[in-house]
């Protein structure tokens, strides 16, 4: 019986006996609660069979991965390790750009930020062959 299947029985058979013994909690109580829940999830996760199960789940259908990719872009690290994934990889750093110029309030903070700042001012001087007036 590989490792998944036993952590299911184990937990199915920990779920009846808790309601045989009147214990009053249901199996919905439980995954409802969520240190219960977390628990579970822990357990499920510390077993590399039953993550690998979780993982192609979650991600076996279209609709599946974008459900989870919204859910962890919630999460601003989550975002910021996107946004860096996004501009360091050569293949999708152009479309990125092209997003991020085609949006006229990440366009300004773009602009804002070249010439707010010595160096890159200079810098884009020296690209542009002509002065660009500072922010006054």
């Amino acid at each position: 019986m590989n490792a998944a299947r036993r952590v299911f029985v184990v937990f199915a058979a920990s779920a009846t006996l808790a309601a045989l013994a009147g214990c009053g909690a249901s199996v919905e109580e439980m995954i409802m609660n969520p240190t219960t829940k977390d628990e579970i999830v822990q357990k499920l996760m510390s077993d590399e069979v039953a993550k690998h199960d979780l993982m192609t789940r979650l991600t076996a259908e279209d609709q599946s991965k974008k459900e989870l990719a919204e859910t962890l872009l919630g999460d601003k690290s989550i975002q910021a390790m996107a946004i860096e994934k996004l501009s360091s990889d050569p293949t999708q750093r152009g479309e990125f750009l092209k997003k991020v110029i085609a949006d006229p309030a990440s366009r300004a903070e773009v602009i804002a930020a070249l010439v707010n700042d010595e160096v890159n001012r200079k810098e884009v001087q020296d690209a542009l062959k002509k002065p660009i007036p500072k922010k006054k």
